[in-house]
This record gives structure tokens, sequence and C-alpha cells, in this order.
């Protein structure tokens, strides 16, 4: 729920982020099946890049965490923001424990924001993440 949650609201700023001359994409760990169907349910009009291996994962030190922290008080809090948006739970697809996070790369390969989430649910602001965007179109 929590990777649909995030997907969905960053989508939302594509055509400011496009604005700022960045472009969108995502990665999951699922298949290219799996990625086409969630590009389908969410109306996704951005890349989306599989890395089932999830090395892209591991170099950019996004964590797994074990099993046991997903009951933390803080995973119960997204949740319940999470199901007020409407997102629920639906089919895993990929490495469910995988933990993601959220890079701004500018064209010369630096990277202008990189938010490694603590835990499911953890993702940053979308006005920080568009801001970076903004930011880097303007040095661009």
């Amino acid at each position: 729920m929590f990777c649909r949650e995030q997907a969905v609201q960053v989508h939302r700023e594509r055509e400011r982020i496009r604005r700022a001359g960045a472009e969108l994409a995502f990665v999951g760990n699922g298949t290219p099946a799996f990625a086409r169907a969630f590009a389908e349910d969410y109306r996704l009009e951005v890349p989306l890049y599989v890395d089932p291996s999830r090395r892209t994962y591991q170099a950019l030190g996004m964590a797994r965490p074990r099993l046991l922290s997903f009951l933390s008080p803080r995973l119960v809090a997204a949740a319940a923001r999470a199901l007020r948006g409407g997102f629920v739970q639906g089919k895993t697809r990929g490495d469910a424990l995988q933990l993601g996070g959220v890079l701004v790369v500018a064209r010369d390969g630096r990277v202008a924001f990189r938010y490694l989430s603590r835990d499911a649910g953890d993702h940053p602001p979308v006005a920080d993440v568009v801001a970076a965007a903004e930011q880097v179109g303007k040095a661009a």
C-alpha cells in the first residue's frame, strides 16, 4: 500500500517536475509484468524500471529490515494515513520487505536529493521532492 501511495502522490506532481526540466521514473523490485500492471492500475504515465535482484537498492543503501520492524508504531500511523488516502494493501509484487527511497539526480549524475526510507510507509514530503527537482532545473 505504501509504494502505491508514494507513486500516486509523486505522479500527481509530474507536470511540475517536467516544467522544472526533470523527468520522473520509478524503480520496483518485481518483474516487468508486475511493473506493467502497476502502471496500468494506477495510470502512471512515466517510465517504470524493475530490478528483481535488488542490486540497485543495495547500491543506494536502501534497507531491507527484519520482519519484526514491521510492528512499529510508525508503521501503524503510516498505515492509517495510507488508508485514509484510499490506499489498501493489494497483492505484493516483488520483495515486500525491501524499503525504497527517492532520488533526484541531476543530468550530470550528481544526486541532488536523497531520501532513504527508514521503515515501511516512510516517505519524504512530495513538496521536498518537487523543490529538489526545481532546484536541479534552475541549475541546468
